[in-house]
């Protein structure tokens, strides 16, 4: 959000570095990038048959619905169109106000999808 437009929607004294502190319409969710590797590092084992024995598995999730959907990638400012019906794994299940999760796709990508285009599969 440029910081023009912040202004225009909060006050300067909650304006920090191009951030909003608090009173924003649009909310930054800070998600460490070690968490990230680590959790798809596991997602990965667990496809490729290996996964950690004292670890519970990953369920499964579907994204419904057929075609195309496009979906945000964590870390970069694109939307990149993924294929609906597909695998993909829950990274990160803290929802942003927008109701995203971050998850791990099949092709190997990882976006924030709105948590109601995902159907739990469990682990098949």
């Amino acid at each position: 959000m440029s910081l023009e437009r912040m202004k225009h929607y909060c006050s300067p004294s909650n304006i920090h570095k191009n951030k909003v502190a608090r009173d924003s319409l649009v909310t930054l969710m800070a998600r460490s990038a070690d968490h990230i590797k680590e959790i798809a590092g596991l997602i990965t084992k667990q496809l490729g048959g290996s996964p950690e024995e004292d670890r519970e598995l990953f369920p499964d999730y579907g994204i419904q619905g057929t075609g195309v959907i496009y979906c945000y990638q964590y870390g970069t400012r694109a939307y990149i169109k993924i294929g609906r019906g597909q695998k993909v794994w829950i990274i990160d299940d803290d929802k942003d106000h927008l109701n995203r999760v971050l998850i791990y796709t099949s092709c190997g990508r990882i976006v924030e999808i709105d948590f109601d285009q995902l159907i739990c599969t469990e682990s098949d």
